[in-house]
């Protein structure tokens, strides 16, 4: 027991998984108040639009998604400090040209947006743009200091980002703001995180020599090599945030608007499983280099899934065994009409976090086939979804299926992998 113990407090996987997940404890915890403070302060119309416009800042933000995760990688694996700062800073160019674009075509089509969400107002909308331009800066240096595995910094960083969302969200709700108050929390937050992250990302390393460069054009010649990486990113982003946040559209669409809130007060709480677990495939990501020993790589995987079933699992049971008095407790009585999904929701959310751990790792390996696999998946998904919709019940029992399908398709060509590539002994990590 002693040697398991001394083991495990001189694993830099697990202490780097600690620090992050305390780090994350804490964003999640203030990143949920978000939603049961705003869900008290809101009427469910409101509150409702407020989740679906989370929802699609998720959406709109994958291709930053995918540039930090590709930032992480690049961080993670270049020797030459300089020239993956220039990377970076090519990728930072290329993101803000996207959402700058992004911003413009919301800003022309938001009256058609406003039509088909059914929202009393546009401005949201626009918000929400302005949302996705500033989370830029704060995406790289957030990434890069992960890629360096200061993920206690990166972690302090979220937290304030997440405790400033919720203050600066609750004050403009307060002040009669509405739906477009609680976004432009988002907005001023994300500014704050972005301060923070800048300066430890300067003190770490990241160059501030290449500032003059900025001004131009993204160098497309010299990010090009990763182009190719990061449409596979794209396609597991993509697939992953989809699952994590296509309900909360799709009952947006399809039901009014007093339904689509109290069921995203319900689905609200259900993510928590995710968020819990988020920051395993996080620290997963840059301990997974191609130039490890296959064997090493795996029991990165293998020490990561565990954590991640026994913290998401634990908090599934008691999900499911007092669905009513979770909701009850953090959304208040008036959600209590959905609370019999909750259970089912959360199990959907866990598969959907073990997905993620799996894509988050083939995708550190840069291996491409997982895109083909999961796109495949994501036809069944959404085949199941635009058949079974006709309550919030199906909503939640076709987004469970679509899981389900998705994993066994992944355990499928991973077994395919493995007889066509047999296993060889190699040393395991720390």
């Amino acid at each position: 027991m002693n040697h398991i113990a001394a083991k495990v407090r001189s694993s830099t996987f697990i202490r780097h998984n600690t620090i992050f997940f305390v780090g994350s404890l804490v964003m999640g915890a203030l990143n949920y108040l978000y939603y049961p403070v705003l869900g008290r302060m809101l009427q469910p119309s409101a509150f409702g639009e407020t989740q679906a416009l989370v929802s699609l800042f998720l959406q709109a933000g994958i291709f930053l998604s995918v540039l930090g995760l590709l930032t992480i990688n690049v961080v993670a694996n270049y020797s030459d400090s300089r020239q993956s700062d220039k990377v970076i800073l090519e990728l930072e160019k290329l993101a803000l040209l996207i959402s700058v674009t992004l911003l413009a075509l919301t800003v022309l089509f938001s009256h058609i947006l406003q039509r088909f969400f059914k929202f009393d107002d546009y401005l949201p909308f626009i918000m929400l743009g302005i949302a996705v331009v500033v989370t830029v800066p704060f995406t790289f240096r957030s990434a890069y200091l992960r890629g360096k595995q200061y993920f206690g910094l990166a972690a302090i960083a979220g937290i304030i980002g997440a405790a400033a969302k919720l203050g600066f969200s609750v004050v403009l709700v307060l002040l009669h703001f509405g739906t477009t108050g609680a976004i432009a929390g988002i907005v001023l937050a994300q500014l704050a995180a972005f301060g923070y992250a800048a300066i430890r990302a300067r003190q770490h390393g990241f160059s501030e020599s290449l500032r003059g460069q900025f001004v131009r054009l993204p160098d497309i010649r010299l990010i090009l090599p990763e182009l190719k990486y990061a449409l596979l990113i794209l396609v597991g982003s993509l697939i992953v945030t989809g699952l994590y946040s296509i309900d909360i559209v799709v009952v947006k669409h399809f039901f009014d608007a007093h339904t689509a809130g109290l069921y995203a007060g319900v689905a609200a709480v259900a993510r928590i499983v995710f968020f819990l677990t988020a920051s395993i495939a996080q620290v997963l990501m840059p301990a997974v280099r191609s130039q490890h020993a296959p064997q090493q790589n795996r029991q990165v995987l293998h020490k990561s899934l565990l954590l991640l079933v026994a913290i998401g699992g634990g908090a599934l049971l008691v999900f499911w065994a007092a669905p009513r008095l979770i909701i009850g407790r953090l959304m208040g009585d008036k959600y209590l009409m959905f609370a019999s999904l909750l259970p089912r929701l959360s199990l959907a959310v866990l598969l959907i976090s073990i997905l993620n751990l799996f894509i988050t790792y083939h995708m550190a390996l840069r291996r491409y086939g997982v895109a083909l696999v999961v796109l495949a998946g994501a036809l069944v998904s959404f085949g199941f979804l635009a058949l079974h919709h006709a309550t919030p019940a199906a909503v939640v029992n076709s987004l469970l299926y679509s899981s389900i399908t998705i994993l066994a398709l992944l355990g499928a060509w991973v077994g395919m992998r493995h007889v066509s590539k047999p296993v060889t002994k190699e040393r395991a990590y720390d």
